[in-house]
């Protein structure tokens, strides 16, 4: 039923439908031309019949724009599927469920779940305080129990509202270099389809072995998942920026840079190279077995975006042939799969994982204590448990240990005292602390040959550092385990140590630790 009233997810559920998805990227302002450009894309998007849903994209690369749900609105009254960006970047989750209650309410209901890229320099009064109360995991099991019918309590009553029908998205990226980023986005796709992800789409990459690894991990999952390759219709501007990591998750080598240079010195300043590129890229897509394209690019009108298209269906045929044209390999970049020799693609061997794992002192020192103290058979797990309900009855106590904890974890792990500890979770590393976008669920989409989104060159990605701590025992895949939530605000500034004995948070939660029985009177 679900699909009946949703063209786009009609489509993508259509063993023989390609699906075309057109990108718009609406700027700050309400009444400026480039709003209307975007409804005018949509009335021409409609018009066509070709495009089964038209993209808002939600303040991307961390600038303010018009609201996505506006313009949402407006371009469902064209004829043409929306499909609304919701970033948990500038949202509280009481935000983000408020914002799903509106697009419910006017019948939106395709959303691509985002962490979002950090927020930029160019907000008001300067760079605007990041939220990420949310990641795109727990985005998505926000969505999941919406279209149950979330229960809420109202007047003192458990009340079940009425389900929503929202077809939800995530973006991935095949194309990092190094393996502990690509294990990490791999990992987190695990998490990403078990949280409810109805289908992907792939970030900005041109690597034809990188399309098709995703293709072939995805055949050993036991859900399927329909993609969208990610087509950018690249400029030779726009390919500079992203050479040089200025747009986080987008990846364009040096052999491609100079390429579109030598392209863009002709008298159309490489419009059309870059136009049967992206058709190649069209071609690729549909022989490989993606479940259709979605493209974008700076100010792309409807024309090119149909010649895309027209060109790329001519090309589908002889799409083994346009391989070669897209070997765009990063340097010493790890690839999930062998090479296949004949056709330039992948095997179905997984490669080998040379990245040389790390086990430093702090690690092992944390997994003696972990073992001892906190896990349920250690020997002093029972002692030290009602040790801690009996500080809890203390005020005095209590505070005298918090304080304790603060200095001592503030030294060795740089805690900032969130009271539900995720250091279990991330290889004893704080993500609070060394992740600016406290990602408790593996790496987000923005790092760059290892280091972090926010702080390139200078601080390593908490994720990459946790990869090869658990890789030197063997582990690495519990990063993938289990979905981990948000931070429970209701334990800030108080002790993780009780919390955990005593059954508060969610680790305790997940290992089964309740709460000691109350005593009688």
């Amino acid at each position: 039923m679900a699909a009946r009233g949703n063209p786009f997810r009609r489509a993508m559920t259509d063993p023989d439908a390609f699906c075309l998805v057109w990108e718009q990227i609406p700027g700050p302002g309400a009444f400026e031309t480039r709003q209307e450009t975007v409804l005018e894309n949509a009335r021409q998007a409609a018009a066509s019949g070709k495009v089964c849903a038209v993209s808002i994209t939600d303040n991307p690369g961390g600038n303010p724009a018009i609201a996505t749900d506006i313009l949402c609105a407006e371009i469902r009254k064209s004829g043409v599927e929306p499909l609304v960006h919701v970033a948990m970047r500038d949202r509280s989750r009481n935000q983000a469920e408020s914002l799903l209650f509106q697009l419910a309410a006017l019948s939106i209901h395709n959303v691509l779940v985002l962490t979002g890229d950090y927020p930029s320099n160019l907000g008001f009064m300067g760079k605007s305080k990041p939220v990420f109360d949310l990641d795109s995991v727990n985005g998505l099991r926000l969505i999941a129990e919406m279209n149950r019918g979330m229960v809420r309590e109202i007047m003192r009553k458990p009340v079940r509202l009425a389900p929503a029908s929202f077809y939800s998205g995530v973006a991935f990226s095949p194309f990092k270099q190094m393996e502990a980023e690509v294990m990490g986005q791999y990992f987190k796709l695990q998490k990403k389809i078990r949280a409810g992800a109805d289908f992907a789409i792939t970030q900005v990459g041109y690597d034809a072995r990188k399309m098709h690894e995703m293709l072939q991990w995805l055949k050993q999952q036991d859900r399927p998942l329909p993609v969208l390759a990610g087509i950018y219709v690249l400029s030779h501007p726009v390919a500079r920026t992203m050479n040089a990591n200025r747009i986080p998750g987008c990846v364009v080598t040096r052999k491609l840079l100079d390429e579109i240079a030598t392209e863009s010195a002709g008298a159309d300043k490489g419009k059309q190279a870059r136009l049967d590129r992206a058709a190649k890229m069209y071609a690729l897509a549909k022989g490989m077995g993606y479940k259709g394209a979605y493209i974008s690019g700076q100010g792309l009108p409807f024309e090119s975006v149909e010649y895309i298209v027209a060109r790329g269906e001519e090309l589908a045929a002889r799409w083994m042939d346009l391989v070669p044209e897209f070997d765009y390999a990063q340097d010493k970049g790890f690839y999930l799969f062998e090479r296949d020799a004949r056709t330039g693609l992948n095997t179905d061997v997984p490669a080998r994982r040379t990245q040389p794992p790390s086990r430093p002192a702090i690690y092992r020192v944390s997994q003696a204590v972990h073992s001892a103290v906190f896990e349920q058979t250690g020997p002093l797990f029972r002692p030290v448990r009602k040790l801690m309900a009996r500080i809890d009855r203390s005020p005095f106590w209590k505070g005298a240990l918090h304080r304790v904890e603060r200095c001592g974890k503030n030294s060795l792990y740089t805690c900032k005292d969130c009271g539900d500890c995720a250091l279990f979770d991330a290889a004893y590393l704080c993500p609070v602390s060394q992740c600016p976008k406290d990602q408790r669920n593996a790496p987000c989409g923005g790092s760059y040959e290892g280091w972090c989104e926010v702080y390139p060159g200078e601080i390593e990605c908490i994720w990459v550092r946790a990869y090869r701590r658990l890789k030197s025992e063997g582990r690495e895949q519990e990063i993938a385990a289990a979905i981990v939530p948000p931070c429970d605000w209701e334990l800030w500034h108080t002790s993780s140590w009780i919390n955990y004995f005593l059954g508060r948070d969610h680790s305790s939660r997940r290992k089964g630790i309740l709460p000691p029985a109350a005593k009688t009177p």
